[in-house]
């Protein structure tokens, strides 16, 4: 019998883990089955079962796929000086992202769909707080070196910035799965104004409690 290569390993690996990632997206975690999987792959059930010993183990395999495959808004650019272009560019993207095409939607599903499996499976919740953790990095180091600059108080926790932003950009963006109704460009346009000071009326002072 001739012996399988690597690569034709490493291809039906990846065909049945784009099947599972599609059904996962779909039907959610729990509700998906090997079975399923399988069926969705074009092979038989023990074959799926020979590239992944369970569905726990692919359920794994595809949150870590999720977080390399899918498109990321928070790309470092060291080489622009203006931090709140940057930073209108990036947060604007939410926008921009429900205008892709519908496997990049069925990735977001599952980046969704990773963080409900994570409240009781402890690898998902390892996983997502990795990806977490990469983003936060990579926005700390960017009100870092805006601190730097003068362009943000230097008072405020850059960590603590990150956090915030990407509150705003994550619970943007499942509002718009979950929500149809949901008007993204002009929640996004408040966001921004929120985040530049021009939400308030006047100079803002008396939202933080200075008097006149």
């Amino acid at each position: 019998m001739p012996r399988v290569s690597e690569a034709h390993r490493e291809q039906r690996r990846r065909q049945i883990l784009t099947a599972a990632i599609t059904c996962f997206a779909r039907n959610g975690f729990r509700e998906t089955t090997m079975a399923d999987i399988a069926a969705r792959a074009g092979v038989s059930d023990g074959l799926a079962y020979r590239y992944f010993r369970s569905k726990e183990e692919i359920i794994e395999a595809a949150v870590r796929d999720e977080g390399g495959s899918a498109p990321s808004s928070l790309v470092s650019e060291d080489g622009i000086e203006d931090f709140p272009a940057l930073l209108e560019l990036l947060l604007g993207t939410n926008v921009r992202r429900f205008d892709e095409p519908a496997e990049i939607k069925a990735a977001m599903n599952l980046q969704f769909r990773s963080w409900a499996e994570a409240l009781h499976n402890e690898d998902v919740r390892q996983e997502v707080l990795a990806r977490w953790r990469h983003n936060y990095d990579v926005v700390e180091g960017m009100v870092a070196r805006a601190q730097r600059q003068g362009q943000i108080a230097p008072e405020h926790d850059p960590r603590a910035v990150a956090r915030v932003m990407l509150g705003f950009h994550y619970g943007l963006n499942l509002q718009a799965v979950l929500d149809p109704d949901l008007d993204l460009e002009k929640c996004t346009e408040v966001m921004l104004a929120m985040t530049f000071g021009r939400f308030w009326k006047g100079d803002g002072s008396w939202a933080s409690g200075d008097e006149k």
